[in-house]
């Protein structure tokens, strides 16, 4: 494992302020952490106000930024198509997350599980969100 990708979810939490995601972040950047292209995309569209943009670029600023390009595309079609022959749709930005985890040797850390039904790509602390009745397998 080469380090976390942080989820739009823990960033908005800790954009919020909520202390959980303060601890957590200052225990991940003891190591390796990054964002997805496709979530600073999240945070600045939603950003309303001239401050609120400020505040996430200034955010952003303490990651290194993933983008995505062919192996992350065609990794994260690969897991869309997989799924969706479950009868399980994901979105397309929570796919392109999983695929850069999966492509950069990453592990996500977020809350919304269930966005991301690769368990193995998981982080602890994300797996402990995990109801094992509701795992996708």
């Amino acid at each position: 494992m080469a380090g976390y990708i942080v989820d739009t979810d823990v960033c908005i939490d800790f954009l919020k302020g909520l202390d959980y995601s303060k601890e957590l972040l200052g225990q991940l950047f003891e190591e390796k952490v990054f964002i997805s292209i496709l979530s600073v995309y999240e945070l600045l569209k939603g950003a309303y106000t001239d401050r609120q943009e400020r505040v996430v670029k200034e955010f952003v600023e303490a990651f290194e930024v993933i983008n995505i390009d062919k192996g992350i595309i065609e990794k994260g079609a690969e897991f869309y198509r997989k799924y969706r022959k479950k009868g399980i749709t994901l979105s397309d930005i929570d796919c392109l997350i999983m695929a850069t985890a999966k492509e950069k040797d990453l592990l996500i850390v977020t809350r919304n599980v269930r966005h991301y039904p690769e368990t193995d790509l998981l982080s602890e602390f994300s797996k402990r969100f995990i109801l094992k009745d509701r795992v996708i397998r």
